[in-house]
Formats: structure tokens, C-alpha cells, sequence
């Protein structure tokens, strides 16, 4: 059984008119939404508020691993068109030393396939990249330093629509925040591919998070800026405290 969870925002109606159920036989889908949006004929769970894609991305890996036990799943958007071959593909290829994108770099992780063991060894998804974008630069740095190989299908990019640029007339506000803390974090890109470089592609200059060797690669802060943005108050990321309301709400259905 393919485990195919798909974080939503504002495309689920998108998704909804391109899925074929008889396209999908081996695959089990599970929507996580962000957006409240209603939701009907999957199984799925939405979130008390936004998280952001790195929030839903903690939130799947939670519910993935720790509360359903799976060795492997794929995370997927709901703008991005995959075929069920594509995700037994994805899987094969996928261990605890490589996470597998579908579509050319720099954009694998519109839907790629990530090992348990691998998020318990790099750790969470930056959620201090506010909404989307940037979150996946950091962790393809974090696992380019502890020797963990970020493959990809090589799909066109032509498979996912951009709903988050076409849809939120303020991403690119978004995008330039999120990319100076990234290079506050990491310092300049080093790629050697120019076009790359010019995108600030990992990998990065700095060897620890800040520059500062007293902290691991899995070092997450908790920003005055996400605290402000996302109205924390407990010093906890949006992701662990919604994983606690999953978990209590799933008890209460088992009821």
C-alpha cells in the first residue's frame, strides 16, 4: 500500500477535479488541511489554524511515523499532478539515506518520499520559514551535512501549477523574508551551478545553524517573527501542539 498524504491550502477543489479513484488502486491518500476547506470522500484531517507548509509537513511526519508506524511515506501538494506509478517509484527508491522528489531540482519536495529514519535523524521542517518557500532549501542542507542525498525523478515542473504564487498576491514578500533568515542561518549558497547559486541553492557556507558550532544541524529556534506571526505563546512549534489536538481528537472518534 502507497501512503500518499497531501498537504491542502487552497487547492483541494484543484486536486478533487484531477484525481481518478481507479488511478489510485494501491494508494491510500490522507488530506491534511491548512485551509479549512470542506473537505468529503477522503480520509483527512484539518488543522485549528495554518501551520505553513513546514507546520504540515511536521504534522504528516507525525502522523506518519509516530502514530501510524510507517517506515516511508511520500508528501505531496495539492497542485502537483502525479501518477500512482510515479509514487511506487518514489518509494522503491526512497531509504534512510535519500529522499526521493518527483520533479527537477529545486523543486523535489513538491512531492517526495522521506523515511522515518530519516526525520528522526535530521530532524523537524524549519516552521520559522513563515507559510511556504525556503523550508525545503533548509533541509536539503541539513541532510547535504549529515550525508543524506536528495535524488529526484527529474519530472517536469510542469506537473505542479503554482497555486501558492497564482493564488497569494504577496508570496514573493513571503519568499524574500524567508530567504534572508535563511541566510542568516546558513550564509550564502556555494552551489556551483550558477543558476543555482543565483536561486540560493544549498549547500551553504555555514556548517552549523548561525555559524555556531555549539548548535546540531537539527537546531531549531522558536523567531520573535514566528512567535508575532503565528501567535505562540507557550514556546512550542504549531506543529506539536496540533499533534496533541490530532491525537485527542482521533481518540474521541475511537469512542
Amino acid at each position: 500500500m502507497i501512503n500518499y498524504f497531501i498537504l491542502t491550502f487552497q487547492g483541494f477543489e484543484y486536486f478533487k477535479e484531477k484525481y481518478k479513484y481507479e488511478n489510485f488502486s494501491k494508494t491510500k491518500i490522507i488530506i491534511v488541511d491548512n485551509g479549512n476547506q470542506k473537505i468529503r470522500n477522503f480520509e483527512n484531517y484539518t488543522s485549528s489554524k495554518n501551520l505553513g507548509c513546514a507546520g504540515g509537513w511536521n504534522l504528516i511526519c507525525y502522523i506518519g511515523f509516530d502514530y501510524l508506524n510507517l517506515d516511508k511515506i511520500i508528501i505531496g501538494q495539492d497542485d502537483t499532478y502525479v501518477e500512482e506509478k510515479e509514487l511506487e517509484e518514489l518509494l522503491e527508491i526512497c531509504d534512510e539515506n535519500s529522499i526521493v522528489g518527483l520533479i527537477n531540482p529545486h523543486f523535489e519536495f513538491s512531492t517526495f518520499a522521506i523515511h522515518k529514519d530519516t526525520f528522526k535523524k535530521i530532524g523537524r521542517f524549519d516552521e520559522n520559514c513563515i507559510d511556504a518557500y525556503c523550508e525545503d532549501a533548509d533541509y536539503k542542507q541539513r541532510c547535504y551535512l549529515n550525508n543524506v542525498e536528495v535524488k529526484s525523478l527529474n519530472k517536469s515542473i510542469d506537473k505542479n501549477m503554482g497555486l501558492s504564487r497564482i493564488k497569494n498576491t504577496r508570496i514573493f514578500d513571503t519568499i524574500a523574508v524567508n530567504r534572508a533568515y535563511i541566510k542568516k542561518k546558513w550564509g550564502k549558497s556555494t552551489n556551483k551551478d550558477k543558476l543555482s547559486a543565483q536561486d540560493e541553492q544549498p549547500p551553504y557556507e555555514y556548517k552549523f545553524p548561525f555559524n555556531n558550532k555549539d548548535y546540531e544541524t537539527n537546531f531549531l529556534p522558536i523567531t520573535d517573527r514566528m512567535k508575532r506571526i503565528q501567535n505562540i505563546t507557550d514556546n512550542k512549534f504549531l506543529s506539536e501542539n496540533e499533534i496533541t489536538k490530532f491525537l485527542i481528537n482521533t481518540q474521541e472518534i475511537k469512542k
